[in-house]
């Protein structure tokens, strides 16, 4: 039997639930699984973390647990279904516009995008909503002048945790 637990309530939840203080961290996309189980009683508890193992590692030791990689199983799949929580990446590009001021175009993906794909995404949907003449996607890019920020899900939780350490 299987319970899956937000990351904030695992060490609680192994404590009492599986009266343990010992869990699995093991990598799983961008951030990282982590479980624990009694092995006699088929009892596991999962929780899947935006951290990376080492970070999620360094937490849960703050708070006594011993940790270890690898991660139990039942039937736990590690691979996101719809309706999972995925921690996208952020794009934004700022680019030379028509305007006096210069253009910001947001964008998030699911995965590590390279930056000629954030550029092929803004020039397609440029394109679908009639906001680009008919221009190559060379063309565009040399004209737009674009400078690609990507952020991904670990400096999204660094930008949080930096804001939580504030007073």
């Amino acid at each position: 039997m299987t319970l899956n637990v937000p990351f904030d309530q695992f060490t609680k939840t192994i404590e009492r639930v599986l009266g343990t203080k010992e869990a699995y961290v093991a990598a799983n996309g961008s951030g990282c699984l982590i479980s624990a189980a009694v092995t006699d009683k088929g009892f596991i508890v999962v929780s899947r973390s935006e951290w990376s193992p080492a970070g999620a590692k360094s937490k849960l030791e703050q708070q006594g647990v011993k940790v270890f990689e690898g991660n139990w199983s039942l039937a736990v799949d590690s691979t996101p279904t719809p309706g999972d929580h995925i921690e996208p990446y952020v794009v934004a590009v700022a680019y030379r516009s028509g305007e006096t001021t210069p253009g910001v175009w947001l964008d998030a993906f699911a995965s590590m995008p390279t930056q000629i794909q954030v550029l092929r995404a803004m020039y397609e949907e440029f394109k679908e909503t009639g906001e680009l003449p008919e221009v190559s996607f060379e063309e565009f890019v040399r004209l737009s002048d674009p400078n690609v920020v990507i952020v991904s899900p670990n400096n999204l939780q660094s930008f949080l945790d930096k804001k939580q350490e504030c007073p």
